[in-house]
């Protein structure tokens, strides 16, 4: 088997963990949008129509937002919808884009990695705090820095083989991911 296809099945493998993922990731963004949405509007009306504020509102919407934020994460990075510096990737072409596109993706993976390193230290001694407002750890707030960190890591994962493969033969690598300014585009 040779190096291109072995990395190959690789890419596939991984690429199929993440659709699955990606998908409760999905459905678990909008759930996370709806509520925050449903959430600061009942606090709207409570406040301005029924002069009688929800002192838990605020804390809620702020922590829904913060877990929207980790989830959409990786969602962003597979659909290349972050922002990327396009003049120079798009004006570089085979091996020269590819290793450009390495480069990025090992800064991602070593970024996601560190997030995903502070991010379980602060969830585990956050585990004993309370919020203010319900009587809610602050673990299951800042759980979600490893988790969406994780799953970033393992989208830029599967762009780094495909990148790597490319590098061995430009004609191997298909398009995608944060450095095709094409799908971008679409």
């Amino acid at each position: 088997m040779t190096a291109t296809a072995l990395l190959g099945h690789l890419e596939t493998g991984i690429a199929l963990f993440n659709d699955r993922v990606l998908v409760v990731f999905k459905w678990l963004a909008i759930a996370l949008l709806v509520s925050m949405l449903a959430i600061v509007d009942i606090a709207v009306f409570m406040r301005y129509v029924m002069n009688d504020a929800l002192s838990w509102s605020e804390e809620i919407a702020k922590f829904v937002m913060v877990w929207l934020t980790f989830v959409v994460a990786p969602l962003g990075l597979r659909a290349g919808a972050h922002v990327g510096i396009g003049v120079l990737i798009g004006n570089l072409g085979g091996r020269s884009r590819q290793l450009l596109l390495i480069v990025i993706y090992l800064g991602i993976i070593g970024l996601m990695v560190a997030i995903m390193k502070e991010g379980s230290f602060m969830a585990w001694n956050a585990r004993i705090q309370r919020a203010s407002t319900i009587d809610l750890s602050i673990l299951y707030v800042y759980i979600c820095m490893p988790i969406g960190a994780f799953m970033v890591a393992t989208v830029s994962l599967e762009f780094l083989l495909n990148a790597i493969r490319g590098v061995i033969d430009p004609s191997q690598a298909r398009p995608g991911g944060p450095g095709d300014v094409t799908q971008a585009n679409d």
